[in-house]
Order: structure tokens, then sequence, then C-alpha cells
């Protein structure tokens, strides 16, 4: 048998012996979870606090919301005002796999 043909053969039966590398969630090539941009999220609770004449006395305050949420419709995450005499906590759901999201009362 020729070199060439060895190496082919050679290189047949290694790829045939190739495993999936587990990805830090522990399948396969898993990409890492899609996750809620923190400041944006803050900016929109801002924006939905002062729209609202109720609640506009509280952009006064500092929002908070986590950093980097999963992007999961399961989840609800909460963010927070603070700097207005108590701490307020502001909802936010999740509505589906591409990151929408509704933002609820706070209280």
């Amino acid at each position: 048998m020729s070199r060439l043909l060895v190496v082919v053969a050679l290189l047949g039966a290694l790829a045939g012996c190739a495993a999936p590398v587990a990805g830090a969630s522990g399948t396969p090539g898993a990409a890492p979870p899609r996750t809620l941009d923190g400041p944006r999220l803050e900016a929109d609770v801002r924006d939905y606090l002062a729209h609202d004449p109720a609640t506009a006395p509280l952009t006064a305050g500092r929002v908070e919301c986590p950093p980097s949420a999963v992007v999961d419709p399961r989840v609800v995450v909460f963010c927070q005002v603070v700097g207005v005499g108590r701490v307020w906590s502001v909802p936010v759901t999740v509505l589906d796999d591409e990151g929408d999201y509704r933002i609820d009362k706070p209280f």
C-alpha cells in the first residue's frame, strides 16, 4: 500500500474515534445560555417607571437589575429601585426564548 493510502486510512480510522467535547453545562457542544442585557433592562425599567405618574417619583432612585439574567420564559427577574425612602422591587417576566420581557408594577 502506498504511503498516501496508509495516511488516509489512518485519518479515517481516527475520525471514527472522535468524541464530542462537553460544554460547561455538560452537554456536547452546548452554547452558553443567552442572557438579558442588564444595563438595557435598567434603562427600560426606568422608562417604564417614568411613564406612569404614580411611579414617576421612583426615577429619582437608582435602578439595579441583575447584570446577566438567563433568558428563560420560566424566569421572573426582580430589579430594585433604591434611594427613594425604601427599596422597591420591580418584577420583570421573561416572555420567550428570544429575550422579550414584560415589566410589572413595583411593590
